[in-house]
């Protein structure tokens, strides 16, 4: 019986954007790759938790409650990306 290869994860998952801003533009390059060690994603994966801990206490049936979301902000000249309350509205 032949051996079969351990199947590899390619990810881990994926989301959808609401929006970006500044708009996108034509030279904007297809994907961009964020690499993080170990202690700076637990660092994002902390404060990804906070801020969705806060939209979890408000009410989901108002309109602020609802348009409630993550604002990822990379700044790609100081190699920092942080996580700030957003709207998806």
């Amino acid at each position: 019986m032949a051996k079969k290869k351990a199947k590899t994860k390619e990810s881990y998952g994926s989301i959808e954007v609401n929006r970006f801003s500044p708009p996108k533009a034509d030279g904007w390059p297809k994907a961009i790759n964020i690499v993080l060690g170990f202690e700076e994603a637990l660092k994002l994966q902390l404060a990804l938790q906070h801020r969705l801990l806060d939209i979890n206490r408000l009410n989901r049936a108002t309109r602020a409650g609802k348009a409630a979301g993550v604002n990822l902000c990379l700044y790609t000249e100081a190699l920092h990306l942080t996580v700030n309350p957003g709207s998806v509205r």
